[in-house]
């Protein structure tokens, strides 16, 4: 029987927070996505820092290999839905400076008018 692990305990929170990130994903639901980020970050530091120092017993480490392939997989499908969000929204944003600097250098149409 496996004993407490706080590495596996690491890995078992993690595997959830990608699988509800993915859905949010999937569901374009963008605006939750960085609390749950936050979570996985925090507990992937705190996995950097102890995983070192716990040695894991072979159904553990089965265990482990298998939740990280699912995290692994988790985040490969996010990204693929995240980067062309953010190049759109780099678009976006990439147009209104442009739009901000054309109203600076030559003034609002209305201004003309005035």
């Amino acid at each position: 029987m496996s004993t407490h692990s706080e590495v596996m305990h690491c890995y078992e929170q993690i595997a959830p927070l990608t699988e509800r990130m993915l859905m949010l994903a999937r569901t374009k639901q963008w605006g939750v996505l960085p609390a749950l980020e936050a979570q996985c970050s925090d507990m992937v530091e705190r996995l950097m820092a102890i995983e070192d120092q716990e040695t894991l017993d072979a159904a553990q480490s089965g265990r482990k290999y298998r939740l990280l392939s699912r995290i692994n997989a988790n985040y490969a499908e996010i990204r693929s839905m995240v980067l062309p969000q953010l190049a759109r929204l780099g678009a976006v944003m990439k147009h209104q400076s442009l739009l901000h600097n054309l109203q600076q250098t030559y003034g609002r149409k209305d201004d003309a008018l005035s």
